[in-house]
């Protein structure tokens, strides 16, 4: 099984290649002015900038054939890619790409690594290339939380990182997984990462699920963190105890309130995804078509 640890090898040369999408691409809802409104349409202050997938989730589809899964990725109805990984594309051909398929990829997930001061030019190069607005880290070592400094020093390059990103009108965050809900001195890691990194640089990409997982309501932490989170990742759980991972509508979260408070906060961009489906293109259809009974 493929898992995040992984993700770090695969993504060794991310620097190289393709991530994704300037701030400036963004577009300001995909919403037509003739739709017939929803309950989250009453809620919603911010429009929600795209609709995307996480292509960790469609790995396999990638490897095989890069040019086909962006297609696809569009033909189903998505109009972002939240990037992963790297697939022998030059910046300049993931960038022609997805702009062939009137694609966005607005935020990437990188390696932490690549923050460091002497590696974040090339990446922020790569990253101005292709079109991202924000770079997540999306996995923490077991090194950088030997002990709480420890960790928040990890949370402090992010503010360094994210000063030197914001030159190239680029952010920077953190994708949470279960472990950050641990407690240390009665405080979660996430509550230590989100005190000891800059809020002008640093922003929160919340897993729903591996938050429900560990315990926690996905509305509470957008509402107690709602300066901070900026992108959802939406997959769903089949419950306590095993909290199996599910295609969104086909769990346990309510995902009208998660969408209703982020939306009436900071969130702007919200990402399918699932670790390891038995089928990753049905779960890319299925998701899309679930957030579209929800109207988006």
């Amino acid at each position: 099984m493929t898992t995040r640890r992984d993700f770090l090898l695969a993504l060794g040369a991310t620097a190289a290649l393709p991530l994704v999408a300037h701030a400036g691409d963004r577009v300001d809802a995909l919403a037509s002015p003739t739709a017939p409104r929803t309950a989250l349409d009453d809620l919603r202050r911010n429009p929600l900038a795209g609709v995307g997938v996480q292509l960790y989730m469609l790995r396999t589809a990638m490897r095989a054939d890069p040019e086909g899964t962006i297609a696809r990725i569009a033909k189903i109805g998505y109009t972002e890619i939240e990037w992963w990984g790297n697939w022998q594309r030059t910046p300049a051909q993931v960038r022609a790409l997805l702009d062939a398929h009137k694609l966005r990829a607005p935020a990437a997930h990188v390696d932490p690594k690549e923050l460091a001061p002497d590696r974040i030019g090339a990446l922020l190069d790569t990253a101005a290339t292709i079109g991202h607005s924000t770079l997540i880290v999306a996995w923490s070592g077991a090194e950088t939380r030997k002990t709480l400094d420890d960790w928040n020093r990890f949370a402090g390059t992010f503010s360094v990182a994210g000063e030197t990103a914001a030159k190239y009108g680029i952010r920077v965050g953190y994708h949470n997984h279960d472990m950050e809900f641990q407690r240390v001195e009665g405080v979660t890691y996430l509550d230590h990462f989100i005190a000891a990194s800059d809020p002008r640089y640093v922003d929160i990409e919340l897993d729903c699920f591996w938050a429900y997982k560990a315990g926690h309501d996905p509305v509470a932490l957008l509402t107690q963190h709602k300066q901070r989170i900026t992108m959802l990742h939406l997959k769903d759980s089949s419950g306590a105890p095993t909290h199996q991972q599910r295609d969104i509508g086909a769990g346990v979260i309510d995902w009208k309130p998660v969408l209703a408070t982020g939306l009436a906060n900071r969130v702007t961009n919200v990402y399918i995804e699932r670790d390891d489906p038995a089928d990753a293109w049905a779960s890319a259809e299925a998701g899309r078509a679930h957030l579209r009974t929800l109207g988006f």
